[in-house]
């Protein structure tokens, strides 16, 4: 059975924030889980289209619209997966009371433009069976649509965050990803940063070179190192305060929450580290950039 993904990023990224703290993850590991809960051994995959939108102008120059820019780009590098951006649009509204003109921007045509990706592909017949990563009603639409022509369609979601009743009764079945957020995640504790950093340290041990990602020294420095492997983790958003201290897993850093509080509130206090309140109003943690 031939699977197509196709990722609403919006959606997506939204319930992975969520309801896993923007856990670390192997996007096409989870990819490949995705698909053979379809198909199980018979399955293939045949792709992955993933779609959101983008700022542009001074807006882009935000440092959570350059964190995207960045997870976008190793997106569209993994097999099989294709990105496609969309500019989001300015609108202004004008308060009635105050005469005040607010201005927010909007995604246009990423649901347009999946609706017809969706109906276009499944009409010459490029997959069996369609999994839509999205709760969005407004979607419901398509999958009937898709339906309509002989494809079954799936819909997944982060533990039900963001799933409309109706696109979830228009579809075939529902997967939830929380279910494979072991198999797809990073694990800090047994593996490097990434991929690469892992053939590189496996290559060195096999030359008996040094080991050059090593952990260990004092708390502080150890503290330091893993925020600094978090935030590499967490590029599309933010190492929150509480997830790090409580559930982030490093081989050198110990467990004991009482002690990381105590290292973090003294790297604050050196300047070392940074505290700040993230977009969504959540307590966010960095590394505080040193002036030059």
């Amino acid at each position: 059975m031939r699977i197509a993904l196709f990722f609403d990023g919006k959606n997506f990224s939204s319930g992975w924030r969520d309801k896993t703290g923007s856990r670390p993850i192997d996007l096409h590991t989870l990819a490949l889980w995705i698909v053979s809960q379809v198909g199980g051994s018979d399955s293939r995959f045949v792709g992955a289209h993933y779609y959101t939108g983008v700022e542009t102008g001074p807006a882009a120059e935000t440092e959570a619209q350059k964190n995207l820019a960045t997870f976008l780009s190793k997106v569209e590098l993994l097999p099989g997966f294709f990105v496609r951006r969309f500019e989001r649009k300015a609108k202004r509204i004008r308060c009635r009371h105050c005469n005040t003109e607010n201005v927010f921007t909007q995604e246009k045509e990423v649901d347009t433009s999946m609706v017809a990706d969706m109906l276009r592909l499944a009409a010459v017949d490029a997959f069996d069976a369609l999994v839509l990563i999205s709760g969005d009603a407004d979607l419901t639409p398509a999958v009937e649509g898709v339906e309509s022509l002989g494809k079954q369609v799936y819909v997944a979601s982060w533990g039900g965050s963001g799933l409309s009743k109706r696109i979830r009764k228009a579809a075939f079945d529902h997967i939830d990803l929380m279910e494979g957020i072991e198999s797809a995640a990073f694990q800090a504790s047994a593996t490097p940063v990434t991929q690469n950093e892992a053939v590189t340290l496996e290559k060195n041990k096999k030359l008996g070179a040094p080991v050059t990602n090593d952990l260990h020294g004092s708390g502080e420095d150890a503290f330091l190192e893993a925020l600094k492997q978090a935030e590499k983790h967490f590029s599309t958003a933010y190492v929150g305060l509480h997830y790090f201290v409580k559930n982030w897993k490093s081989p050198a850093l110990t467990a004991d929450t009482q002690i990381r509080s105590r290292l973090l509130e003294t790297l604050i206090k050196k300047g070392l580290v940074e505290k700040y309140t993230a977009d969504d109003q959540s307590q966010a943690i960095r590394i505080k950039a040193t002036p030059t």
